[in-house]
C-alpha cells in the first residue's frame, strides 16, 4: 500500500512540475540550442583564427629564406648574411641594423628547436690572412652570442667557426688584377646551417 501510494506522489508530482514548466532532464542539464549554436561558432571562430595565424607563420618562415638566400636539402639548410649587413668595415661588433636581418634568422631557426646551428664567418681577401681569420672568428662569435642573449637558444646548440678568407663566393681581384670591390663585398658573409634532425626533414 505504501509503495502504490509512492509512486502515486511520484506520478503527481511529475504532473505538477509539467505544468509548470519545472520538467528537468535527471543526471543532465538542459543546455538550450542557441547556447549550443554559440559554442560551436565560437570553435569555428578559434579553428579559423589558428588556421590564419598559422599560413601568416608559413608565408613569415618563407620569406625570411628567401631574404637570407637559403640553400636547403634533406639534411641540412644553410643561410647566407653579408657582413657589411651586420658590421661595419674591419670590425666584429654588430652593428643596430644587424637585428633586422637576425631576426630573420631567428625565425627559421624557431622550426628546429633540437637541430645544432653552425655559425661560419668569413671575409674578404684584403688584409694579413691572420688578421681576417681572427676578424671571422670575433664575428661568428658575435652572432652567437645575439643568438643567446635576444632568443634564449641554448649556448650548447650554437658552434661558431672563423674561415677567414677561405672559400670565397666570387674573386676578389679582376682578371687583370685590379680590385674587385663587388666580389669582395660578397665573400664579407656569416653562414648559418641548421643540421635538420631525421623528424624535422
Amino acid at each position: 500500500m505504501k509503495r502504490a501510494l509512492g509512486k502515486a506522489a511520484v506520478c503527481n508530482l511529475l504532473i505538477v512540475s509539467v505544468i509548470f514548466g519545472l520538467a528537468v532532464p535527471v543526471g543532465r542539464a538542459q543546455v538550450s540550442p542557441a547556447k549550443k549554436d554559440k559554442e560551436v561558432e565560437k570553435k569555428e571562430l578559434e579553428l579559423e583564427t589558428a588556421k590564419i595565424e598559422l599560413e601568416k607563420k608559413k608565408l613569415e618562415l618563407e620569406q625570411a629564406k628567401k631574404d637570407l638566400q637559403a640553400q636547403e636539402t634533406a639534411g641540412r639548410l644553410t643561410m647566407r648574411l653579408q657582413g657589411d649587413v651586420l658590421f661595419d668595415f674591419g670590425k666584429s661588433d654588430l652593428r643596430p641594423e644587424a637585428k633586422t636581418a637576425l631576426e630573420k634568422v631567428a625565425v627559421v631557426l624557431s622550426q628546429f628547436p633540437e637541430s645544432d646551428i653552425s655559425i661560419r664567418g668569413y671575409t674578404d681577401a684584403k688584409g694579413p690572412p691572420g688578421a681576417n681569420l681572427a676578424l671571422s672568428e670575433k664575428r661568428a662569435a658575435a652572432v652567437k652570442r645575439w643568438m643567446v642573449k635576444e632568443k634564449a637558444i641554448p649556448e650548447a646548440k650554437l658552434t661558431t667557426e672563423g674561415l677567414g678568407e677561405k672559400d670565397p663566393l666570387a674573386p676578389n681581384k679582376n682578371a687583370d688584377e685590379s680590385d674587385n670591390p663587388e666580389g669582395r663585398q660578397q665573400n664579407r658573409r656569416v653562414e648559418i646551417t641548421v643540421e635538420k634532425l631525421p623528424y624535422a626533414q
